[in-house]
């Protein structure tokens, strides 16, 4: 994996980068939680975590980064799909 980029943080120092895996072209989204809180990283499909409730400022922030729509207004399309990226 690589091409790592930061997208978001938050006031405690938790960090979201979106990343992609060389391999299969696949973009991922990784969580640095901050130090006091142990630290723990964590990976999820950027679909999946367009789609993670509640959202926050840091689903934003990706969102402009990609430069897709916010359609959680949009009745024809509940949920973003790995097409829809």
């Amino acid at each position: 994996m690589n091409n790592l980029q930061q997208f978001s943080t938050s006031s405690n120092g938790d960090r979201w980068f979106l990343l992609t895996d060389d391999a299969t072209h696949q973009a991922f989204v990784l969580h640095k939680a901050n130090e006091p809180s142990g630290g723990h990283q964590t990976q999820m499909p950027v679909a999946d975590f367009l789609n993670q409730k509640p959202f926050g400022p840091e689903r934003e922030a990706l969102i402009n980064i990609l430069g897709v729509g916010d359609d959680t207004a949009d009745a024809t399309q509940a949920s973003y799909t790995s097409s829809s990226l």
